[in-house]
């Protein structure tokens, strides 16, 4: 009977890496048990891009988005001594070989309650575990596909001290217009962590052949959120073009899409001495990834 059942979860586990490695390639954890997997079409995904709130007497999360696409999703149960901590990074890790964006992330009881993201949530109740031992994190992942993917990933530890996570892989079937912002708290962590924000924008021509970014207003909002929050902040515009056009002409174009987020922000009523821009066209390639032009926001220290 052992036999059997190790020979069946070696099946699921193979079953699942496939169905990932046809979307978008992430390998399972060393030696974790698989106890659900799934996949196929949905067209009523939520990707919860907030914590578990007590609002109204229920427990909800205060920001999501509903998506469809096709849903791969897997429940891991991580060898004995592995911590939800390891389950997590080991997952994020791998995420960081692609253009990706966190759109939130929580740890611990700041998540709420873990019972919440079990049964309100995923609807999984093997996922109910301590809320001190949680981790919750949403992201966008771009690749060469025009859409994108958008993973959850979930680690508790359970009372009985065993670890189990949740990876929903979403690759949607369309191009949300309005974007899908990246928590406040999400973009004033990379810019106290690294110094710089990628805003996500998309570059297009207009019918006369100019080159503009298309701003989104979710993402301009956020900028503006965490501008709010941190009103003693001032940010560098940094436009970066990679035409295959002169070094100069380069510059001249990513200082206009510097330019135009500068008048986005200031058209919301941001104060523009807070605000710097810079043009360097092609001057700093890291980073660049699959865009053809991209524009930093840049934390001045002073």
């Amino acid at each position: 009977m052992n036999c059997f059942r190790y020979i069946g979860s070696v099946i699921l586990l193979l079953a699942c890496c496939s169905v990932f490695a046809d979307e978008l390639p992430l390998q399972n954890y060393h030696n974790a048990r698989v106890m659900f997997q799934s996949g196929g079409e949905t067209d009523d995904y939520v990707l919860a891009l907030g914590s578990y709130k007590k609002i109204a007497g229920s427990w909800r999360v205060d920001r999501q988005q509903r998506l469809s696409g096709e849903l791969a999703r897997y429940t891991l149960e991580l060898p004995e001594g592995h911590s939800a901590n390891n389950g997590f990074d080991f997952y994020l890790d791998q995420l960081q070989n692609f253009s990706f964006r966190e759109l939130f992330h929580c740890k611990s009881r700041d998540c709420g309650t873990s019972n919440s993201w079990a049964n309100n949530h995923f609807k999984i109740q093997q996922l109910y575990g301590l809320d001190q031992f949680q981790q919750y994190g949403a992201y966008e992942v771009t690749t060469a596909d025009a859409k994108p993917f958008y993973v959850a990933l979930y680690a508790v530890q359970r009372g009985n001290k065993r670890v189990v996570i949740q990876v929903d892989v979403l690759h949607v079937d369309k191009i949300i217009e309005l974007g899908i912002a990246s928590s406040p708290e999400s973009i004033i962590k990379s810019l106290d962590a690294n110094g710089y924000y990628v805003f996500p924008d998309l570059v297009s021509d207009d019918p006369k052949g100019n080159t503009s970014i298309q701003i989104k207003q979710a993402h301009l909002q956020a900028l503006i959120d965490v501008l709010t929050q941190k009103p003693n902040w001032k940010i560098a515009l940094v436009g970066h073009d990679y035409a295959p056009v002169s070094l100069a002409q380069q510059q001249k174009d990513s200082q206009v899409y510097a330019e135009q987020l500068k008048n986005a922000l200031k058209d919301k009523s941001v104060v523009v001495s807070r605000i710097t821009t810079y043009g360097i066209g092609s001057l700093a390639p890291a980073g660049r990834g699959d865009r053809s032009a991209r524009v930093e926001v840049v934390k001045i220290n002073e």
